[in-house]
């Protein structure tokens, strides 16, 4: 944390710096324009020559100035974003993470019941502490891959190589995030890419006719003033000729709408865009997968040099936020039509390639996200496979969302069949079943996870943890576990490799009912391809066999105390619980 730290305060100290010497040309720049205002009417008016010269160097360096300002302002904006992100870096070493706006919660649905169960999305979830992403695009493909991960063997390996690679070289990673927060402040905040891929997906274009008219109509009020100038007719037909090209301009603006309004769109970001492109286009990278999206954005595959094209034709129609000049170029050119009728162009060259452009971007900002533990957490890169009888072993596995100063690290070594983990209340059961299974998500999406050796063979996750009833539609507790545990039983049918994560099974029903259902229900889904845990205070669930005839294995967590206050040491201990803790907590609360 500490390198996060002095780098903060290096960036804040340099910030401090560019804002004063932001303030001082802005005064200059001011200054330069009243001497240029003053010095060419004063030399003007009354032909005084010093005058008008220092009016015309004041308007130069009024000019210079306005570049030098502008480039002053786009360092500052640039070293603020810095600033955040090693601000978050920071954050992500206590609980303040916690705090981070965007937590994944509107990409989670009422059927992402696992994602939920193991706070992979929402708030104070993992999506939380480790996204990235300044795009949408970005932030909703890291989504869809923790809530998802549906990646084989052979594409876990890539991703993790990416991440690996993403991890190494610390000042890509560091600009690209910085780029991304930029690309998310103000009023790019509200910018999505989606309008603008559907636009360049389309065929829709100007109407032929406007081509013509574009150039038809100002020849015939240039002839018009040109007549005029030379005395055959009235100077005023001119000027009418401009008004009704101007009146037409105004009531066919929705023609050119259509081809221009998803472009001023996407002009909000196309600076950072060009950025992260330019930046993606000049390093050099090892990994299969990074290579692959580098060859997308590089100047090599046509990207670059065509976000630059639109830039230009963003920036010419930004001429709008001038509205008179705008106005005499549109009754003199139909400025508009020309803009349109070249994006028209841009797209059926660029077009089809721009969806890929994006996605690129997104899959950057994603790997980033995942390489995020590894800077903030010690972490391994672990080892997935495919095996007849599933298999997961861990050395000192801890939670990623648990501050390293408070996390307690937990062996696993988990086979297909049953496993049932008793213990006290509060003993950290639950933890230790929410643990593997958000670590086995970081290890299907290539990402490291936070342990310190790890194999794992793929597996479909299922969970049953954060169950609650449903009174709108009449659904019990008890029910709606039931229907959690339906999913499993089907899912089961097809004989492929899943996990299931049962945190106190069926406790909304009596105990006779409780360990029958129980039983019946872990025999079903345990077997070689299906590895069932089971957490519970039902002692009687610790001798029952699964579908191959073994014993369940059993695992538990206990408490201690030191004098009569309660402690927990949060370690798996092989064996059953021989303890119980329930009076001793209602003693504590003051209700023995």
């Amino acid at each position: 944390m500490e390198k996060y730290v002095q780098a903060l305060n290096s960036i804040t100290e340099e910030t401090k710096q560019l804002e004063k010497k932001y303030s001082t040309y802005g005064t200059i720049r001011f200054i330069m324009f009243l001497v240029a205002v003053l010095g060419l009417v004063v030399g003007l008016y009354d032909s005084r020559i010093p005058y008008l010269v220092a009016g015309i160097l004041g308007a130069v360096i009024f000019v210079a100035l306005i570049f030098v300002h502008g480039k002053i302002s786009e360092k500052l904006e640039y070293l603020k974003a810095r600033a955040v992100v090693y601000d978050k870096y920071i954050k992500r070493y206590s609980e303040e993470w916690k705090s981070f706006e965007e937590n994944g919660s509107k990409y989670l649905t009422d059927e992402d019941l696992t994602a939920k169960d193991m706070d992979l999305l929402g708030p104070s979830s993992l999506y939380q502490f480790i996204c990235v992403a300044g795009t949408e695009d970005g932030r909703r493909k890291l989504a869809k891959s923790i809530k998802e991960p549906d990646f084989d063997i052979e594409s876990i390996d890539m991703r993790q190589k990416a991440v690996v690679e993403l991890f190494d070289k610390e000042e890509f990673s560091y600009n690209f995030e910085t780029l991304a927060v930029k690309a998310n402040i103000g009023k790019k905040k509200k910018y999505t890419a989606d309008e603008f891929v559907e636009y360049c997906k389309n065929d829709e274009k100007i109407p032929f006719i406007f081509n013509i008219l574009r150039f038809l109509l100002p020849a015939v009020t240039i002839c018009l003033f040109v007549l005029g100038v030379m005395g055959k007719i009235n100077l005023g037909y001119s000027l009418i000729s401009f008004f009704a090209i101007l009146l037409f301009s105004w009531i066919t603006s929705g023609v050119v709408g259509s081809a221009v309004m998803p472009m001023i769109s996407f002009g909000y970001v196309i600076e950072d865009y060009i950025a992260m492109f330019e930046l993606v286009s000049s390093e050099d990278f090892e990994s299969p997968l990074m290579k692959d999206i580098k060859a997308v954005m590089s100047k090599d595959s046509g990207a670059l040099s065509a976000i630059k094209k639109l830039k230009s034709i963003s920036a010419a129609f930004n001429i709008r936020y001038n509205p008179i000049v705008h106005q005499v170029l549109c009754g003199l050119t139909m400025w508009d039509f020309h803009l349109g009728i070249m994006m028209d162009k841009w797209k059926s060259e660029y077009g089809g390639n721009v969806e890929n452009w994006i996605e690129a971007i997104a899959d950057i900002e994603e790997l980033l996200s995942y390489a995020v533990l590894a800077r903030t957490r010690q972490v391994s890169y672990p080892k997935v496979g495919m095996n007849k009888r599933v298999h997961v072993k861990c050395d000192n596995m801890r939670h990623p969302l648990i501050s390293p100063d408070k996390v307690v690290a937990n062996d696993a070594d988990f086979y297909g069949g049953a496993t049932v983990i008793t213990g006290s209340n509060m003993s950290g059961k639950t933890t230790f079943l929410r643990t593997l299974g958000i670590n086995l998500v970081l290890a299907y999406v290539g990402a490291p996870v936070c342990a310190d050796n790890m194999k794992a063979d793929i597996m479909k996750i299922f969970t049953s943890m954060r169950v609650t009833d449903d009174v709108s539609n009449g659904i019990s507790t008890f029910y709606a576990e039931i229907l959690r545990i339906k999913t499993m039983a089907v899912y089961k049918k097809q004989m492929k490799p899943m996990l299931c994560l049962i945190d106190e099974i069926f406790k909304g029903t009596n105990s006779a009912d409780r360990i029958v259902g129980a039983s019946q229900v872990i025999r079903r889904l345990s077997d070689e391809s299906s590895m069932t845990i089971v957490s519970t205070h039902d002692f009687e669930l610790c001798d029952l066999k699964d579908n191959m005839g073994h014993v369940a294995i059993n695992y538990h967590f206990e408490e201690y105390y030191e004098g009569e206050q309660l402690k927990f040491d949060y370690k798996k201990k092989s064996g059953r619980c021989t303890t119980t803790n329930a009076m001793a907590i209602l003693h504590l609360a003051g209700l023995d």
